[in-house]
């Protein structure tokens, strides 16, 4: 957090990887359920930060890319040229794609889901799949949800009394002009970008400036070292599509499938086996 310069209130860090890490800097020591913290005292004394978390989001690309033909099956890179595709590919194809994927959502929680609501047994899941769907459709919903699930947190944080007015990103989806928008977009936030973009490097670099005296204070050094080298705003038009694709159907599809999930959970012996018995009957 502070090598992303993340160290005043209402700014929140976004790592992003095979998963997502929200961190936001927070007035209040304030806590909800959902959330992790508000922690008092970090990252700084004088500082509060609270978390939230997607539990599976560049690991769902990295999923897709090999059903599409990005790798043998068992997670190594294809030798054929004729099967192997690459992230700006499928980027280019999805690119062509609107807002809304032309009718088709996903839901992000592969893995369970960490924040607003905490469920082990969320599942993922594509919606509105019909025969015109192509691969870039996929790859574009795919996107969206991990985008809509990044709102949702954002949301939940704030609910807890952790608003943030701008989101600093560092990780791999930087690597992805459309992924990057896309974040912008849907959480109507400015996305912000550093130049050092090796953040737990330089933040070990304030920290040792402090420490010998070459900076008085972690915020001093912050403002030398730390400088943002891009900015991305959300677009007024797509901001608007996105907002009402979250409200009216993102939003409502986990509540409703969420029963259904838990069964198959059951079913597959990882939930709660003292239902089985019942969920045989039903079936």
């Amino acid at each position: 957090m502070i090598g992303l310069g993340c160290i005043y209130p209402q700014q929140l860090c976004l790592i992003t990887g095979s998963s997502h890490l929200h961190c936001v800097i927070t007035a209040k020591p304030t806590t909800a359920a959902g959330s992790w913290g508000a922690y008092k005292g970090a990252p700084l004394l004088t500082t509060n930060f609270a978390e939230g978390g997607q539990s599976s989001t560049g690991s769902i690309l990295r999923w897709a890319k090999h059903i599409f033909g990005g790798s043998t099956g068992n997670g190594e890179p294809s030798t054929s040229n004729a099967n192997h595709i690459d992230y700006k590919q499928l980027d280019n194809e999805a690119s062509n794609i609107p807002p809304g994927s032309d009718g088709l959502v996903a839901l992000e929680t592969f893995q369970g889901s960490r924040t607003p609501i905490t469920d082990p047994l969320a599942r993922g899941a594509l919606i509105g799949l019909t025969l015109s769907h192509t691969r870039g459709h996929i790859w574009r919903a795919l996107m969206e949800a991990v985008c809509f699930g990044t709102r949702n947190c954002v949301d939940g944080l704030a609910a807890a009394g952790h608003e943030c007015s701008e989101i600093i990103m560092a990780g791999g989806i930087t690597r992805s002009d459309l992924w990057l928008q896309m974040h912008a977009d849907v959480t109507g936030k400015p996305i912000l970008l550093c130049e050092n973009s090796d953040a737990p490097l330089l933040g070990c670099a304030i920290l040792a400036s402090v420490g010998v005296g070459i900076h008085d204070s972690v915020e001093d050094a912050v403002r030398s070292m730390v400088r943002t080298s891009r900015r991305v705003k959300p677009r007024t038009n797509e901001a608007k599509v996105y907002d009402l694709l979250y409200r009216n159907v993102y939003s409502r599809i986990s509540p409703a499938i969420t029963p259904i999930f838990h069964a198959i959970a059951d079913l597959r012996g990882g939930g709660d086996l003292a239902n089985q018995g019942e969920l045989k009957t039903c079936l």
